[in-house]
């Protein structure tokens, strides 16, 4: 069990002070272990997904294992249609290489690439169709042309 001073901060999750979306975020997972917002993402990806969009960088850090998991553990045959966010989340973690704080982010390039990997070689499990399928890997593809202009400062 990780002691609760470890937790990203609501700092952490706010860097820049007052910004409404990083602050619903710190409202949604402050506080929770890995454990705890991965029960509490799987309950509603749909809902908390733009949290990762939004929240800090060193928040996202420590939180990013929570989409590793969601995504490498979407069921293998998808007859229920849903995407299971990867579209969007893709665009998440783009948006933290983007960020002002994509500084304590930057170490997690490699495994960002790993994920990316995976949706791409198993994108059946994203989508049951071929339009969804493009707009899924579309989007990972996207974020992968960014990281690879993305270097240490």
């Amino acid at each position: 069990m990780i002691p609760y001073e470890l937790l990203p901060t609501e700092r952490d999750f706010d860097p820049l002070s007052g910004d409404a979306d990083a602050q619903r975020a710190w409202e949604h997972f402050g506080g929770l272990t890995l454990d705890e917002a991965h029960a509490k993402f799987r309950k509603n990806p749909l809902y908390y997904q733009e949290d990762f969009m939004f929240m800090g960088g060193k928040a996202f850090a420590y939180y990013f294992p929570v989409l590793e998991r969601h995504l490498t553990t979407v069921p293998d045959s998808n007859s229920d249609g849903e995407d299971h966010e990867s579209w969007i989340l893709a665009h998440c973690i783009k948006m933290q290489f983007c960020s002002k704080t994509a500084h304590h982010v930057l170490h997690l390039k490699q495994r960002v690439f790993a994920l990316s990997a995976f949706v791409l070689q198993n994108i059946r499990r994203f989508s049951f169709d071929t339009d969804g399928q493009r707009r899924v890997a579309d989007a990972w593809a996207e974020l992968e042309t960014h990281l690879a202009t993305v270097t240490q400062e």
